[in-house]
């Protein structure tokens, strides 16, 4: 039978966290726990949604349980963690049905709660052999992690509404006012926190696999938080017209330069740049619109060739350029910013700008799709336009006109 919509969505939600297997498997190696679960949990349903199994115990995402027959019932109950270190000597669950049915001798089992204050369910292990798990490494450690599952839960909520809104063409600031919050913030700091701590602290005692399960979580908590600092800059660029001013660009792009450096002498690349001119513009947003261009020139750079990146400016009426959406009569700035990375195929020049849009799925640590839609607000706000151009290992271009008045 199948499952409801919004079960089958929560086990695709949980399925999406990228870090989620790292986080199973730093728990088996750490606990020696055979069972790893993630379970969606409901008065009505035990539902696994994800799952790491080394003693055949036979669940798999979409698989369900009695909900009546599991501990779990009784934690969603009481919304507290249960931890079972040996049955046979616990004064409570030696008696207790479920161990008997499900032949488990050690368990533990911690609530993920939503930021909204929901149940969703919990994070669980249980092996067939007794085990010391009620002690605050573990039981820190499983707190932890129902933790950041639970933000990436509220995250892919939140990203699920503005995807809508973004789709509707609305989107505005109270929709990302999620991303500035502590809740949101906060964890993640814990996280990259703590398994640093870890992994330098117990470096002599930690599998070499575990020590790199927690780099692969401070670089998940990392690549989350740099999501949140676009959306928020994203968030930002509304048009306040009491803020525009005559700008000079050169002032304006050597910012962004300078902002940019360590990456760009990092990865061994250069730019050039000629004289720019004057706009009307909100120097801020400009300064965003040249660094994320710069970014993400860096971002998509080829591995086979030292990164170039040419910036040059003219100016002349709309109707001299011959592109769409401009005044004929109006003067403007034409900024061109043009490198030699990998390039995209031109039939993607317009899908480029969307909100989480990247065509290199290799660059997902590198690129959070989200600031070239930035430059395009902030284009936008300013009554310009932007267009990308094209080719495949020869580089990408950008032009950028801007009224001068």
């Amino acid at each position: 039978m199948p499952l409801e919509k919004s079960f089958q969505r929560n086990i695709e939600d949980i399925q999406s966290i990228d870090v989620l297997p790292t986080i199973l498997n730093v728990i088996r190696e750490t606990t020696q726990m055979g069972f790893i679960a993630v379970a969606r949990v409901t008065q009505e349903k035990w539902l696994t949604c994800s799952a790491l199994d080394n003693v055949n115990f036979g669940l798999k995402p979409g698989d369900e349980l009695v909900v009546e027959t599991t501990i779990c019932h009784e934690i969603r109950q009481a919304n507290k963690l249960v931890v079972i270190d040996h049955v046979e000597t616990d004064p409570y669950f030696r008696n207790h049905p479920t161990p008997l049915q499900y032949g488990f001798q050690s368990y533990i089992s911690v609530p993920i709660i939503l930021k909204n204050g929901d149940f969703f369910g919990t994070l669980c292990a249980i092996d067939p052999k007794p085990n010391k798990l009620n002690n605050d490494k573990v039981i820190g450690m499983f707190t932890l992690y129902a933790d950041l599952i639970s933000f990436h839960l509220q995250a892919i909520e939140n990203l699920r509404a503005i995807r809508q809104k973004v789709r509707q063409q609305d989107v505005r600031l109270e929709a990302f006012e999620f991303i500035s919050s502590h809740d949101l913030q906060e964890p993640l700091r814990k996280i990259q926190t703590f398994s640093t701590i870890i992994r330098e602290r117990e470096a002599n005692n930690l599998h070499p696999n575990v020590a790199t399960y927690f780099k692969g979580i401070e670089r998940e908590a990392n690549k989350m938080r740099k999501i949140l600092k676009d959306l928020l800059d994203y968030s930002e660029t509304e048009e306040f017209v009491d803020r525009f001013k005559t700008t000079h660009l050169e002032k304006i792009v050597q910012r962004a330069i300078t902002r940019i450096q360590q990456d760009l002498t990092a990865c061994g690349g250069t730019i050039s740049l000629t004289s720019m001119e004057e706009v009307n513009a909100i120097p801020i947003q400009l300064e965003q619109l040249f660094y994320g261009l710069l970014a993400n020139s860096i971002a998509y750079r080829c591995p086979n060739r030292p990164l170039t990146i040419s910036i040059a400016c003219t100016s002349g009426k709309g109707g001299a350029f011959n592109v769409e959406g401009l005044n004929n009569q109006t003067t403007y700035c034409m900024v061109t910013v043009k490198d030699n990375g990998i390039g995209f195929q031109q039939k993607y020049a317009e899908r480029i700008f969307g909100m989480f849009k990247r065509l290199n799925a290799d660059n997902n640590d590198k690129s959070t799709g989200i600031g070239l839609a930035i430059a395009k607000r902030i284009v936008e706000n300013h009554h310009g336009r932007i267009f990308a151009y094209g080719e495949p290992d020869k580089g990408a271009t950008f032009k950028i006109f801007l009224p001068q008045a």
